[in-house]
């Protein structure tokens, strides 16, 4: 069997779950992604509607938001929250801003809202808890290979310098 590690805390303490019944592919992602998957990723791996529907009703899956699932039972994480937030955007939508900051650490505590954002041409849905900012198509400047995604230090310093009130806000 296939033991889950560190993405799956609790205040400190790793969940002893199981993940073997998922398909290869899927666990593989929910490794990647702090255990939280999208829909379109779960069907894309050999999962029916139904299936996702047992997990979530058994309490063996929860839903983050509509058509995005933390894959482990619990309180999920800071960086669970974060991520389900960006998969629930789909494709191009980045973790921006305040949130970005937080997480190349120029921030000392978690932001609030979730600041996400998606290419121009993406319907917007607004979502509690998340500023939705969109963007052309020149896109951002996303740090490659980052999970969750999120703007690249530079571009996320720049984002924080057009939204401070004072010369000293920006200095901070």
């Amino acid at each position: 069997m296939f033991a889950v590690a560190s993405w799956m805390s609790v205040v400190g303490v790793t969940l002893p779950c199981m993940v073997s019944e998922l398909p290869s592919t899927l666990r593989y992602l929910a490794q990647q992604q702090r255990g939280v998957v999208s829909r379109s990723q779960a069907i894309r791996a050999g999962l029916s509607p139904d299936m996702i529907k047992f997990r979530v009703r058994s309490d063996r899956w929860q839903q983050l938001h509509p058509g995005v699932y933390a894959t482990f039972s619990g309180i999920p994480g800071r960086g669970a929250w974060l991520l389900g937030r960006v998969a629930g955007r789909r494709a191009g939508a980045v973790l921006s801003n305040q949130t970005a900051a937080e997480l190349h650490g120029l921030s000392d505590k978690p932001t609030s809202p979730i600041h996400v954002t998606v290419p121009v041409q993406r319907h917007l849905v607004a979502v509690s808890g998340v500023c939705l900012a969109p963007v052309g198509e020149g896109g951002r400047g996303l740090l490659g290979g980052s999970q969750p995604p999120r703007t690249r230090v530079e571009e996320t310093v720049l984002d924080l310098t057009q939204t401070a009130k004072t010369f000293d806000d920006v200095c901070g």
